[in-house]
């Protein structure tokens, strides 16, 4: 090992690696040919194995084939041949009858079974395929055919409907008979058909029309005519002449025409005031919060006292979520009337703002008054019985389009530290109606500022500040004093009403109440002061 270099010794190891791997390949070769062989032998020997056994299965059935169907097949074959070949030869009838009597023989033993069989067939389908139904028989007397018991039951309803109380005790004495038959399905009646049957079995009937709202009988009249009046009669009333209106009773109302109970069958008056009238529901009630027995009776339209008569135990104040039995009075016939409707609604202007930060918080004017538009809206209004219970838009367009409302407000906030030059507190109002300085053996300490008209007139601060409000019994009565922070100070008295709150920061020119008369005054008027150091100067030095 010494000998070698480095280079051969790396050669000579890279060399068994690869022979290392040589074998790994050559054995998993030498396995897969293996198993392919193994499977190849064990198919083989398998599907040797199934054809041996199958083969004398096999060769039987061939054989009874052959024996059973293919040689007699080819016989009747040959000799149906030679039939034809003789009677092609003009050979007589009986002598090719008589030669060939077995052949003959066999046909007709063939073909007449089949043919019984075919006819046995035929006979029991036609018979299975007739309808069966049940044959109705009351106090003896038959009917006639139903599918089934419902039929009747629902026959009995109808009868029960078209009769009152005092023959209910005909329907009590119908005992039916049922025997099953096939008949067709023709022949099968329906509800209204039995009931007739019924009725006419009976005494006190006559020929007449009754109304049915929802398949239960409302009124029945003699006269089909008269009934159709009263209806259109009873529609026009909800008409209002509107263009497209369209005015239709809810459900279904059929007037059909049969033998009715006399009791049932009732004059035209007594027909309108019948169908006219209200019927009493009964209904759930949910209790919500904030309910009472009274509130919910109110709702209802109902007496407390009914109330409280349906619900045992119901307190004055039940808990919500409880359900409650009320009572309301509902139409016999109810009517819907769907009418398109034209109507014109405004249309709200929209408001918007635009801030200046060189005014004041208290600053706010209107650049663009705002001015409410108008459209025309199209909608599909449905009510029943009057009262109407939907409303759907169907268009809308525009005819005047609203002008936005345009607002400036000051954004600067005012400040407690005054300018030193102040603005006149009442606007508008320049009279000065007691000056400052000595005044009926006193000294006035400020001005008065009043005129015609005065009263309730805008008082704005002279200057910014911190403001302080003061209601006195005498005196100056109701009024404010602004702190300017720079040694001055104002006074607005005798207020009538103040815009602000104590302790509030204020801007120059701000509103801060309205001139008034309380106090010790001799009319309306705001008494204006400015102090420098708290001590009263002329105001009208600064103006």
């Amino acid at each position: 090992m010494s000998n070698l270099s480095k280079r051969e010794i790396i050669r000579k190891i890279k060399a068994n690696g690869k022979k290392k791997k040589m074998n790994i390949l050559a054995r998993a070769y030498r396995m897969l040919c293996f198993i392919g062989l193994r499977i190849q032998f064990i198919t083989y020997n398998k599907r040797r194995r199934i054809r041996k056994f199958f083969s004398p299965v096999g060769g039987r059935i061939a054989g009874f084939l052959s024996r059973h169907v293919a040689q007699p097949t080819a016989g009747a074959w040959n000799e149906f041949r030679c039939i034809c070949g003789e009677i092609k030869a003009k050979a007589g009838v009986g002598a090719t009858f008589s030669l060939h009597r077995g052949f003959f023989a066999g046909v007709v033993n063939v073909v007449l079974p089949l043919i019984c069989i075919g006819a046995l067939t035929a006979v029991i389908s036609a018979v299975m395929s007739l309808p069966h139904a049940l044959e109705v028989t009351c106090n003896g007397k038959s009917l006639g055919y139903i599918e089934d018991e419902s039929v009747y039951n629902n026959a009995v309803e109808l009868l029960s409907q078209r009769t009152v109380n005092t023959n209910n005790g005909y329907i009590e004495s119908l005992t039916p008979k049922y025997s099953i038959a096939s008949v067709s399905s023709s022949m099968n009646m329906s509800s209204e058909t039995l009931c007739e049957a019924l009725l006419a079995d009976s005494s006190d009937v006559e020929n007449a029309y009754g109304l049915y709202i929802n398949g239960e009988l409302c009124a029945a009249a003699k006269s089909y005519g008269d009934i159709q009046f009263i209806m259109e009669t009873f529609l026009d009333q909800y008409k209002t002449g509107t263009p497209g209106e369209k005015v239709s009773f809810m459900g279904t109302t059929d007037i059909i025409s049969g033998l009715y109970s006399t009791d049932r069958i009732v004059s035209s008056d007594k027909f309108a005031k019948t169908i006219s009238k209200k019927r009493t529901e009964t209904q759930l009630y949910t209790v919500m919060e904030g309910d009472t027995a009274q509130s919910i009776a109110n709702v209802a339209n109902m007496s407390y006292k009914r109330l409280m008569k349906l619900n045992d135990n119901l307190q004055d104040t039940p808990e919500p979520g409880t359900s409650v039995l009320v009572e309301k009075e509902l139409p016999v016939l109810k009517v819907q009337t769907v009418r398109t409707v034209t109507i014109k609604e405004k249309i709200k202007f929209t408001k918007k703002t635009v801030k200046n930060n060189k005014k004041p918080t208290s600053y706010k004017k209107c650049v663009t008054k705002g001015e409410n538009g108008e459209r025309e809206v199209v909608k599909q209004v449905t009510e029943i019985n009057g009262v109407q219970v939907s409303s759907e838009v169907i268009s809308s367009t525009v005819t005047k389009e609203p002008v936005e409302a345009v607002y400036e407000v000051g954004t600067k906030k005012a400040s407690s530290v005054g300018s030193g030059k102040f603005a006149w507190p009442v606007p508008g109002v320049r009279t000065i109606s007691s000056p400052f300085g000595p005044r009926w053996g006193r000294f006035h300490k400020g001005v008065d500022i009043s005129t015609s008209g005065v009263y309730g007139r805008t008082v704005v601060a002279a200057d910014s500040g911190k403001a302080t409000v003061k209601r006195t019994a005498g005196g100056y009565g109701l009024h404010i004093i602004i702190s300017h922070g720079n040694g001055y100070s104002t006074c607005y008295a005798h207020l009538s009403a103040v815009s602000i709150s104590s302790g509030a920061t204020v801007s120059k020119g701000q509103a801060i109440g309205r001139v008034g008369n309380s106090g010790h005054s001799t009319g309306p008027h705001l008494h204006f002061e400015i102090r420098k150091n708290n001590s009263p100067t002329n105001p009208m030095r600064y103006y």
